[in-house]
This record gives C-alpha cells, structure tokens and sequence, in this order.
C-alpha cells in the first residue's frame, strides 16, 4: 500500500472516476432532514499530505455498504468516486468542488505515518468579519462558511430559545482578539458539547477555533451562527492556538477581568491615528525566522536553527514578517515596524498571498507588493512601550493598521478604541533625520493624537 501512486486532492477534476487518494479525515457530520429528522447523507472533510481538503459526500445505502468504519481522525485510501461541482452557500470548506462516494467506492483503513496534518482551517481574521458579512443583503447567503478563532468571553450556559422552529437550544459567548468582539451563538447537537467543554480548569485565556460558521450582520454588528456542518475546539493542541496566544501576549490582551482591575492604574498604551507611508526601509530584513515554540528569532546553522531563548536546536523554522516603515501626515513622521499580523493585514490581499509565499521568500530584496506600500493611506494603532515614553526609542510597534484606501475599521474594531481625548504627543517632537538608527524621513513636530484609556 505504501509504494501505490495516490492522486492529490488539488489535481481532482471530473475528467474521470479513476481517481484514488490517500487522505485523514478531519471532520465528520451527518445531513438531517428538517421536516422527518432521518439522515439525508454522511459528510467528511478530506486532507491529504500536501495540506489541501476537500468535502465528500455519501448517502445512507452507500455509507453503511462500506466495509471498512469509517472515523474521525483516520486515515484511508478512497478509491473510485466522481467529483462534482459545489453548488449553493456556506459550504464548508472553500473549494469549488466536492467528492461523490458512489457504489463502486471502496475505502480501506491504512497505518498514519504522521505526514498528514491532524487538521487544516482557513482562519478569517477578526478584524475582517465585518466587512464579510456587510457584502450580503439580509436574505443573501455567502458561498463559502468561514472559519474563526479568538478568546471565549461573556459565555452564557446551554438555554432554551423560542425561535420560528419551535424551542431551541442555544449557548451564547463572544469571540474576541485584542481589537475585536463578535457575538456567537451555537445551535443544535454542538451546544450540548460547548456547555460540557467550557469548564474552569481550562487554561485562560481560552482559545475558541470554530469552523464553517455563519457570519451576518444586525444593527452594524456581527452575528456568527454555527451550521450543521460546524466544529468547535477549545485550546486545542494546535499550532494556530499557540500562534494566537503569542499574538495576543504580543498586542497586550486584558480580558474584561482584568481591563476592570487595571482601568484605574494604566496610563495610555495606544494611540490611533492615520498616516502616509513614506517609506519602506529596504535595509532592515522585511522576514526572519523564529522558534516554532516560542516564536523569537533563530540563529540559522547550515540546515538547521539555534533558538538561544528556549535553547534548542530545531530542524524546521518559521518565516515571520518584520517591515519597517517611515509614515507621516502633515504634522508628524516616524518609524513603524509592522510585524505579523500588521503586515498580513496590509498584504493580505489574495495576490500578495500568492506572491508573498513564505517557502519562496527571497533572502534579499523587497518583494514589489511591498514597495507598493508606498503613498498609501493607513490607520494604525500604534503600541507604545517604555522607550518610547522616555523617547529613548522613536521606532514604534504597529498594534494593528488599516489601509485606507480600501476600508475603514469596523464598529466591533473602532468600539475597542475608547472615546477620544487629545494630548500633546511631544515625547515624538525630534527630528528622525538625525537618529541613526532611524530610517531617514521628513521633519517630525508634535501631534495630537487620540489616546485610548
């Protein structure tokens, strides 16, 4: 079985039934019929070793004629079945076809060897949930679900609610990073398994990943609903809720708890304000690679890394954005490293994904999606630290930054900067033409700025 040639799923087309692929199924869930309550189908999610997925599909008689038990988490080889269209909303998983199990269909149970990942999610950040679900009228659906990850806050346990299809179970919380807050409400058989999992010993905070979620919109704000088709994990073993802790330790994450208790003590840390980009700076490296584990930079050695700070030597790092960038207005200039999500959140169009690909990142130069940069507007809510405050350093952290020129900052993002008061920025009022390690820009004065409380 080993030495067989599989198909990948991103070469599947409906050329052919001949088709055999090797693949670990992430995600299990039955289609249910809504006037009878019997079993319409059986769904699974396929991932195969080169991280790309696919939705299958197989009626009842089709299902229960497998030999083999099909389970989540385990791996198979499926062989003989056609590959359709996707047709309708919210599927899944994006991807614009799906599999159909068919009679001629056989599965067989194989060893994992650990080269397929336990899971694949297409995460939405946040900050851009809004914008999604403000695409579509009040009766339009999108066609794709989205995927969400963020902290548990406000949980409400498992209640009953009057709803158009009688009493239904439903648990509420919301969804939240650093800058964003989203309602959530989770219907059917998954609210019976949130109301069992969310417990006090979970480690705080905790770290919701909820896949093929409903997103709309009411009254400007964000409503997500989960489907039949939805998972939920909590603190999962994984490295995106690892990634997320780091960033939310990064950006300065209070939960409510502890935004009450420091309320009275804190002085402001943020500021928010919009500027040009004038500059990207070509002689600071624009990625580095880090510790898969603590996130800090590494010391490469030939094909391998030294972390200093976990110490360890490890085989595989990953690529990080670091970039920095002159900005200015009309009254003020200085220098702003954006770091990864800042970054992503101005390159994340789908073209710059595609040309900035961290496994094809070029060791010299800035790629043009980057210089690009240059003469765009953007927002940005800049992080303050102690240097900067003592004006022992005018390089300042990009908490999060908007590019203008194609939207503004959501309600649920502008609700978590506070009612603005103005104050004489005037630890910033020196000329960054002369700090060296300051790349050259125009001439600096003092600013008024909103500050968050």
């Amino acid at each position: 079985m080993e030495s067989a040639v599989f198909n990948l799923i991103e070469d599947l087309d409906q050329s052919t039934t001949n088709w055999k692929i090797k693949a670990r199924v992430t995600r299990m869930w039955t289609s249910v019929s809504s006037e009878y309550g019997s079993v319409k189908g059986y769904n699974v999610i396929l991932l195969d070793d080169d991280n790309n997925h696919v939705h299958a599909f197989a009626y009842p008689n089709i299902w229960n004629g497998f030999k083999t038990p099909v389970i989540e988490g385990g791996v198979y080889v499926f062989d003989q079945f056609s590959v359709k269209d996707v047709v309708g909303n919210l599927k899944p998983i994006q991807a614009n076809i799906y599999i159909r199990f068919s009679q001629y269909t056989t599965v067989i149970a194989v060893e994992d060897d650990g080269m397929i990942p336990a899971y694949k999610i297409e995460f939405l950040d946040l900050g851009d949930v809004f914008a999604e679900a403000s695409k579509y009228q009040p009766q339009e659906q999108s066609k794709f679900a989205i995927d969400v990850i963020g902290v548990i806050e406000d949980f409400e346990p498992l209640t009953k609610l009057d709803t158009k299809f009688g009493m239904r179970d439903i648990v509420k919380f919301r969804i939240c990073d650093s800058s964003n807050q989203h309602k959530v409400s989770v219907w059917g058989d998954l609210t019976m398994l949130a109301n069992n999992i969310y417990t006090k010993e979970l480690q705080s905070p905790v770290i919701a990943i909820i896949t093929s979620t409903k997103v709309t919109t009411f009254m400007n704000t964000v409503q997500i609903g989960t489907l039949p088709s939805s998972k939920l994990y909590l603190n999962l073993d994984d490295e995106s809720v690892t990634d997320m802790r780091m960033r939310l330790k990064e950006e300065g994450y209070l939960s409510k708890r502890e935004k009450y208790l420091k309320a009275a003590k804190s002085e402001f840390k943020r500021i928010y304000t919009t500027f040009s980009v004038v500059k990207v700076d070509e002689d600071v490296a624009w990625w580095f690679y880090s510790c898969n584990k603590c996130q800090q930079e590494v010391e490469r050695l030939d094909r391998r890394f030294r972390c200093n700070n976990c110490p360890r030597i490890i085989l595989v790092a990953l690529k990080r954005f670091r970039i920095m960038v002159l900005v200015e207005d009309d009254t003020f200039s200085c220098n702003v490293m954006l770091m990864d999500r800042a970054a992503r959140r101005i390159v994340g169009t789908s073209e710059a994904k595609a040309y900035i690909n961290f496994e094809k990142a070029p060791e010299e130069g800035l790629p043009h999606v980057l210089k690009d940069l240059v003469g765009n507007e953007v927002t940005i809510i800049i992080q303050l630290n102690k240097a900067n405050v003592t004006e022992d350093s005018t390089i300042f952290d990009a908490n999060d930054i908007f590019d203008t020129t194609m939207r503004s900052p959501s309600p649920s993002e502008s609700a978590y900067i506070s009612e603005s008061s103005s104050i004489n920025f005037s630890v910033n009022s020196v000329d960054l033409d002369v700090i060296d390690h300051t790349p050259g820009s125009a001439k600096s004065v003092t600013k008024k700025i909103k500050k968050e409380k």
